[in-house]
């Protein structure tokens, strides 16, 4: 059995597999890897590029609109001020030319 074990983990050998072995295996793991990330990279960027693209659009879009839609607040709270001034100027004249009448 002590002799099995030593046969087993060796200087030069680890899981009964020689260095050069192990560096083939490492560099053919590597290769996948990298091709692997290339291949979901480019597909990324191929289906999902014109969605975030849309996306993006979309954002702008309403970014665009909620700027518009508070500048048309603000006018229009601006013209409700002055409705409200020129609605009491109004009474007011009204009530000037009442008291006019009334005098004569």
């Amino acid at each position: 059995m002590n002799l099995m074990m030593a046969h087993w983990i060796t200087p030069h050998s680890l899981l009964s597999l020689e260095w050069d072995e192990w560096a083939s295996i490492i560099a053919i793991l590597t290769a996948i890897v990298i091709i692997l990330r290339w291949l979901l990279n480019r597909a990324d960027a191929e289906l999902f590029g014109p969605i975030r693209h849309q996306l993006q659009d979309v954002n702008d879009s309403l970014k665009e609109f909620n700027s518009r839609q508070s500048k048309t607040e603000l006018r229009l709270e601006e013209g409700d001020k002055k409705f409200i001034h020129y609605d009491e100027r109004l009474e007011d004249h009204e009530r000037r030319i009442v008291n006019l009448e009334v005098k004569k």
